[in-house]
């Protein structure tokens, strides 16, 4: 679109009046509506965003550094060194470098999104009413972590299904046969827990007698009770928040069961923690600087026409959390 691009004082003010037009108002406001001015309503600077969106219009990037929302979880529900948390201050960092603008919008303001002019948008929390929001703003490039939102923004992520196969492969191998995982209910989590399904399939294991299905959102000393009455000899929590350490915890102090001489326990990568725990934990390691600098990447390009889906391998770091049944 023509005015995609503005390389004169004249293209410039002929694309203004068009944003000033489809938004009824002056060309004024919408010049500082594009500088976020607080000086106008949040209405007005909405309906003058919104205008400059619809019509494709991009304020020339050459003169001012690129403004970037980063769209994530308020502090009070990240774990210090958790998924969230980690990869928020990578694509800070990665950024940074860039001397990109960086805008925080946590998902309890995240009507906030609208009233700010981005140049891209990236989005780590993943509410149904964070992702309705977004899917509304237009001609903007975006980045998602998750496979399952490919059809309106790009996309960086580790295949769920195959990082749950990755787990049941290891621990099939090593001679465990009634696993259980404990998993959030989202699209991720359910699709790791059936990778696992698939693999032990694949092994001539019947899993809807040998795996228990656990949620994580059930409190998590009754889904340790739950795996121990169905005689489980191995259980994987993914998800990189630190809730296999919790888990742990629960197996050893309350359950007095050993790790990993009764139960073996596969968990999630967290640098500078997993290796230390008693004992050290075996995890699967999803490459959280890898998909930031990606998105990071796909969102400075500026390209939102041609959606890229971008999928990266997680990585088995073996400690000594699991054991072998012979």
């Amino acid at each position: 679109m023509a005015g995609n691009r503005v390389k004169s004082n004249t293209a410039a003010s002929g694309v203004l009046a068009q944003v000033a037009s489809r938004a009824q108002v002056s060309t004024g406001t919408v010049s500082r509506g594009f500088n976020n001015s607080s000086l106008i309503p949040s209405e007005t600077r909405s309906r003058v965003l919104s205008a400059a969106r619809e019509l494709g219009f991009r304020p020339r990037v050459g003169v001012r550094s690129k403004q970037v929302a980063i769209v994530t979880e308020p502090p009070h529900n990240t774990v210090m060194g958790g998924y969230v948390n980690t990869l928020t201050q990578h694509i800070c960092y990665a950024l940074s470098r860039m001397d990109a603008g960086i805008t925080m919008i946590t998902e309890d303001r995240i009507g906030n999104l609208a009233d700010c002019w981005f140049d891209g948008v990236i989005g780590i929390a993943w509410e149904d009413r964070t992702i309705d929001i977004l899917k509304r703003i237009h001609n903007i490039p975006m980045v998602w972590f998750s496979e399952n939102q490919s059809s309106w923004c790009h996309t960086v992520f580790p295949n769920c299904y195959a990082t749950g196969k990755l787990a049941g492969e290891y621990l099939i191998g090593k001679g465990h046969r009634k696993i259980a995982v404990i998993h959030d209910m989202d699209y991720t989590g359910c699709g790791r827990a059936e990778g696992v399904s698939m693999k032990m399939r694949e092994a001539g294991i019947d899993p809807v007698r040998n795996l228990i299905d656990l949620s994580s959102k059930e409190p998590l000393h009754l889904a340790v009770k739950q795996l121990i009455d169905f005689g489980c000899t191995a259980v994987w929590v993914p998800g990189e928040d630190m809730r296999a350490l919790e888990i742990n915890w629960l197996i050893q102090e309350l359950a007095g069961k050993r790790v990993p001489e009764d139960i073996s326990l596969l968990g999630s990568e967290n640098p500078g923690i997993s290796e230390f725990q008693r004992p050290s934990l075996t995890t699967i390691a999803i490459p959280l600087h890898e998909m930031a600098e990606i998105a990071v990447d796909l969102v400075m390009q500026g390209e939102c026409e041609i959606l890229r889906k971008i999928e990266l391998s997680p990585k088995l770091i073996e400690r000594n959390s699991v054991s072998t049944i012979r």
